[in-house]
């Protein structure tokens, strides 16, 4: 059999090394610092993986490793649902729940589907591969299926990364309609993932116009291209703009003099203005001040910035440890109420459980720390003006 080794196959055999290996990368990176990639790495290796068996049919090599033989549909599949977990995980900035594996449903369809090929011996693998290697097209009819009938997994494919693509769009709308003020490494991360859903655009669309007007072929040569372009942006992206990795900028300098008096800010210190900015924003937003007993080891967890690089960034800008900047706001947030009209007739110690604080005391302790009065007589003087 006669091995078709050009130009084209050679570039997909580069690009699912680089792949392997960016996907190592980020899968480090995303363990150490910014768990939100971890399915970013999966999305990435599952996507060479598929470059990979592309390469394999397209060269012909695959009747010499029929192991790979069917599992791109598996390679796919996994690719839409980390590709949406990623953009989920990092706009929510959440982790791993159990019910993300109810994304493994597809998945398991066409693995009941296909099981008895999958475990099928090489050599039997070997025999179908040669029978149907030379007519690609009619291997993407899925003509083996036991249960679902011919073609029904290339439009199942089709349709879960079109409804995953659409998912991320619209997880990544409400996103940006949440977030006016954008970090840096916020901005960057937009940007990027518009590039990102836009590949992924261009390797769904050949194959839903397929169904109704695009040849098979026609299809499967376009996708295949997409798949190259997107794996070979992220690689790139991951060197140029290494904040996709860590979570937050890197840039070496600054011009604007912000921080205790200096004309120039290091990496180090534009580093801990960008964690500033980002606590500042996260802590606001999602009201997270109000939670009892919260801690700056909760807030590591929910930001995915280490403890000391927020107690740092937090000396340095503001003056304050942690407890008084939570405190801080917990106060703010009261008097907002109290300007408000109310809680006017509330206890201090519901006050003060409304506040986050876990009691009267601490809360009129440190309302008298910010405002050099205590909140009884605060609120007093806010009656005594609204009578006047």
């Amino acid at each position: 059999m006669e091995i078709n080794f050009d130009i084209i196959t050679f570039v997909q055999l580069v690009v699912v090394a680089l792949g392997v290996i960016s996907a190592s990368v980020i899968f480090y990176f995303g363990i150490k610092k910014n768990p939100a990639n971890i399915p970013l790495g999966f999305a990435q290796l599952n996507a060479s993986l598929a470059v990979w068996v592309s390469f394999s049919l397209t060269s012909q090599l695959l009747v010499y490793w029929p192991i790979f033989y069917r599992t791109g549909q598996i390679f796919v599949l996994i690719f839409c649902v980390m590709a949406f977990l990623h953009v989920d995980f990092h706009t929510k900035n959440r982790s791993w729940k159990w019910y993300d594996l109810l994304h493994a449903i597809p998945l398991l369809v066409y693995l009941i589907d296909y099981w008895d090929v999958l475990i099928l011996p090489s050599a039997e693998k070997k025999e179908l591969i040669l029978l149907e290697i030379q007519d690609l097209a009619g291997m993407a009819q899925f003509n083996q299926s036991k249960f679902l009938g011919p073609n029904f997994h290339h439009e199942f494919r089709t349709f879960v990364f079109g409804s995953y693509w659409v998912a991320q769009v619209v997880v990544l709308v409400k996103w940006i309609r949440n977030h006016s003020t954008l970090s840096r490494h916020q901005k960057i991360w937009k940007k990027w993932i518009f590039v990102f859903l836009s590949c992924q655009f261009f390797i769904w669309f050949p194959h839903a116009v397929s169904i109704l007007l695009l040849d098979p072929m026609t299809s499967y040569h376009f996708a295949n291209t997409f798949s190259v372009i997107w794996l070979l942006i992220l690689i790139f992206s991951l060197f140029f703009y290494p904040s996709l990795l860590y979570g937050k900028s890197f840039n070496r300098t600054i011009k604007t003099p912000k921080l205790m008096g200096k004309t120039q800010l290091t990496a180090e210190d534009e580093k801990l203005e960008e964690i500033i900015s980002m606590v500042d924003i996260e802590v606001e937003r999602n009201h997270l001040f109000l939670k009892q007993g919260y801690s700056i080891h909760d807030l590591s967890r929910d930001i995915h910035i280490p403890a000391y690089q927020i107690s740092k960034s937090l000396n340095a800008f503001k003056g304050l440890g942690f407890v008084d900047f939570i405190n801080q706001k917990r106060i703010q947030y009261c008097i907002t109420k109290f300007k408000n009209g109310e809680w006017l007739n509330h206890t201090l110690e519901a006050v003060a459980f409304d506040c986050g604080f876990n009691n009267r005391n601490s809360f009129t302790k440190s309302f008298k720390k910010v405002m050099g009065v205590s909140p009884s007589e605060f609120r007093f003087s806010l009656e005594k003006s609204n009578i006047k």
